[in-house]
């Protein structure tokens, strides 16, 4: 099966001193492949120009702006059919991502959200449920369109209320927590 057009987002600002591992990591998926690799830049650093460049990605430059704001100026310059904005540290497998991508480019599930590490030990015998942080999110365009995106006054929290906004909504969404393995 042909893997689907696929857009991978990765913030500068996020990423910070892990921008050019991050990058490493998931240069071969655009090898070769529908997938289009972004650098969304607005911490005026020359350097990320550069490794942006290095690394094949195409440079964003943006002014400083929410996450929201930036994901969804960015996202409107894109063409895949497959939207993935992991944030920091969340990236384990490129094989992990591509199936992620086939997966919801064959219509499996509307979107794949990315989750931090489960609540520890203490947390669970102290009954402090937190859900875990939402790291990344692989989904469709058309359910980013249908939602109008990214909230563009949220920063922290643009990707949590995505997720809300997939689930208040009915898409077909499933929870991973990435497991950390070389590609």
């Amino acid at each position: 099966m042909a893997l689907p057009s696929g857009t991978l987002l990765i913030d500068a600002r996020n990423a910070g001193a892990r921008l050019p591992r991050e990058l490493s990591l998931v240069t071969p998926l655009i090898v070769d492949r529908d997938i289009e690799l972004i650098v969304i830049d607005d911490t005026q650093d020359v350097r990320v120009t550069r490794i942006a460049r290095r690394y094949k990605a195409r440079h964003v430059r943006l002014c400083v702006l929410p996450l929201g704001e930036r994901l969804n100026t960015t996202i409107a310059g894109t063409r895949g059919s497959v939207l993935v904005f992991p944030l920091l540290g969340c990236i384990g497998s490129t094989r992990t991502l591509l199936q992620l991508v086939r997966r919801i480019g064959a219509g499996e599930v509307d979107a794949v959200t990315l989750s931090g590490s489960p609540p520890g030990l203490l947390a669970r015998l102290l009954k402090r449920h937190k859900p875990a942080p939402v790291v990344g999110i692989c989904m469709s365009r058309q359910w980013y369109e249908r939602l109008g995106g990214c909230d563009p006054q949220l920063d922290h929290d643009a990707l949590d209320d995505l997720v809300e906004r997939l689930r208040h909504c009915g898409a077909r969404l499933e929870c991973i927590t990435p497991v950390h393995q070389a590609g």
